[in-house]
């Protein structure tokens, strides 16, 4: 998924003489603490809510108090993993796009960004998560996949992290199955360690078990 398909629908830019009164409001209506500044349709810096708060001057425009140096963007061809990155680094909750001749094409929201990043690794998608701890050098995405595969699921999405101070790393895969036992003792036979489960059906017998106690307790 690209930045061009994330760009807002509802956050439009501030023109550099616009006043700061009308900054905050679009900033509140759009639920946002900064917005990019376009003139010419180039992007021209960037409001912070704060350094809108904080100006002196009640009749200030925008172009007084914005940012112009090191202004955050991505490319209209860059992936949403680069968005999520640029957000992450800079504490942004918007993101101006640009296309590769520098013209301002829209904005990244924040929260639509993590609602795409979310489709992307099939979160909303009906399944397990198991969590994988093992050497680095014992990874094998082929391997993990045919263990899955052979059990009759598919691997919706995963990712790895390297545990810190260690040769060990750990690998989180959502399997499109709620009764994943099977998989789980075949990764024990191929001595894979599960450090933890997220079945929804688990889940759900815990919480009928933790009901049915209730009731018996509550009779008593």
């Amino acid at each position: 998924m690209l930045a061009s398909e994330l760009l807002s629908r509802t956050i439009l830019p501030l023109g550099p003489k616009d006043p700061l009164s009308r900054a905050l409001d679009l900033m509140d209506e759009f639920h946002v603490p900064m917005l990019p500044v376009v003139a010419k349709g180039r992007l021209a810096g960037i409001l912070k809510e704060e350094a809108a708060l904080n100006s002196n001057n009640p009749a200030a425009t925008v172009d007084q108090v914005m940012d112009r140096v090191e202004l955050p963007y991505v490319r209209g061809s860059q992936h949403v993993y680069d968005v999520l990155k640029l957000m992450a680094d800079r504490d942004l909750a918007v993101v101006p796009v640009l296309d590769l001749g520098g013209r301002y094409l829209g904005a990244v929201n924040g929260t639509e960004a993590v609602q795409a990043m979310a489709r992307v690794v099939n979160a909303d998608v009906p399944g397990s998560v198991v969590v994988l701890e093992m050497a680095r050098n014992d990874y094998s995405l082929q391997q993990l996949a045919r263990i899955v595969e052979e059990e009759g699921a598919r691997v919706l999405s995963m990712y790895c992290s390297d545990l810190p101070e260690s040769m060990r790393m750990e690998v989180t895969l959502k399997i499109n199955r709620d009764d994943i036992s099977g998989i789980l003792q075949a990764f024990d036979r191929f001595q894979f360690t599960v450090r933890t489960t997220f079945q929804p059906s688990r889940m759900e017998e815990d919480m009928r078990q933790r009901y049915d106690a209730l009731m018996r307790i509550m009779k008593i």
